[in-house]
């Protein structure tokens, strides 16, 4: 059983990694986007802070989940190793 909830654990790390990784490249990206549909419409003016997302919350869920995942899976971990003494 502490070998599935350590995979999990370390599932949910893993997840919040990736999520911090997505938020990033999305970050990158959108303003690119932004400028090569600004540059295809020919109307208006560009400016790259109207294709700014603001990922703060998430970024916190991915931390939270990173955190939460790394203590929860280190706790499994020294549980399993007392029980295996």
């Amino acid at each position: 059983m502490n070998k599935i909830l350590f995979f999990f654990c370390n599932l949910i790390a893993v997840i919040g990694i990736c999520i911090l990784f997505i938020t990033n490249i999305l970050d990158e990206v959108f303003p690119m986007m932004g400028r090569i549909a600004f540059q295809a419409a020919m109307a208006g003016s560009y400016s790259r802070s109207d294709y700014i997302v603001n990922f703060t919350v998430i970024n916190l869920f991915a931390i939270l989940l990173i955190l939460v995942g790394i203590l929860a899976g280190y706790k499994i971990y020294k549980k399993g190793d007392i029980l295996s003494k």
